[in-house]
């Protein structure tokens, strides 16, 4: 697996492991080669390569699969996860808790002694026309009239907004990739601990929406370049453009995603720059020496 598929799939890991109050520093995790386990401190997650519990070995802690493949032969005190890769229970091997498959393969042989068995198989997606027609319209309805809203109540910030978007392009930018990396890592580490898990899940939900506030104010700037008269509807068709353009950016292999990178930062800086349109955002010059 490429790393960009394992690092999401131990977030996910690490926020199982937080919720259900195991310690997240005795976590041993494999992500390649062939290894035999004979002792878990608390949790293993196989991230790669191939892991086996011997026959004669006695694992106490649970097991999270999320690459590779891992077979059991001997006995797990405990669950084991399935999130990506494979799982062989053998023959005679034993499981005391779950069995639980929610991606990836599981392979559990009629002698082996399972406590339960559980699988998730969620529905495929049908890639419909009418699915992707009814997505955009229930985000452009909900972009669409924050964006009214604004324009028509407080239109100067959207306007600040859009100052710092056209005139200081780099420095939004650069702002924009720094705190949302930087926020994005304080907020996963923070659901590392479960007194915490609450208000990460609410700081990632406002990075959303300053992300969505952005996207407004994109909007806002496509609507001053319509031939319409009245601010506010122009940024609601303003909005719609935008969500077009977007959409047909994403079908653009490589260069389209990173546009819409682009895009997303910068408007995530700008918002940032100016608190949501209150204050105009003017960077900070050094003043001449007098001759």
């Amino acid at each position: 697996m490429t790393p960009t598929e394992v690092i999401p799939l131990l977030v996910l890991v690490l926020l199982l492991v937080s919720a259900g109050g195991a310690d997240v520093e005795q976590m041993s995790v494999t992500f390649e080669g062939d290894r035999a386990v004979e002792a878990v401190d608390d949790v293993l997650v196989v991230a790669g390569g191939n892991t086996t519990v011997a026959a004669d070995a006695s694992v106490e802690g649970d097991v999270y699969v999320a690459g590779g493949s891992v077979r059991v032969d001997g006995r797990v005190d405990g669950d084991v996860t399935v999130l990506a890769g494979r799982l062989s229970v053998a023959e005679g091997a034993t499981v005391t808790g779950t069995v639980q498959r929610i991606a990836g393969g599981a392979a559990i042989s009629d002698g082996a002694r399972v406590g339960e068995v559980s699988a998730l198989d969620p529905p495929t997606p049908a890639n419909s026309p009418t699915r992707a027609v009814v997505t955009f319209l229930l985000q452009f309805s909900a972009l669409g009239a924050v964006g009214w809203w604004v324009a028509r109540r407080r239109p100067a910030m959207l306007d600040t907004v859009g100052h710092s978007i056209t005139r200081h392009t780099v420095v939004s930018g650069v702002v924009g990739a720094l705190a949302g990396a930087t926020l994005l890592v304080l907020f996963v580490y923070m659901a590392f601990t479960l007194l915490l898990l609450p208000l990460s899940v609410v700081g990632l939900g406002a990075q959303l929406l300053v992300v969505a506030y952005a996207q407004v104010a994109f909007g806002y700037l496509v609507g001053e370049r319509l031939p319409i008269d009245r601010t506010d509807v122009a940024t609601v068709v303003g909005v719609g453009a935008f969500l077009l353009g977007l959409r047909l950016l994403g079908e653009l292999p490589v260069v389209g995603g990173l546009v819409q990178f682009a895009l997303v930062v910068v408007g995530f800086g700008a918002v940032l720059n100016t608190y949501f349109g209150l204050q105009r955002f003017e960077p900070a010059t050094i003043p001449r020496a007098d001759d």
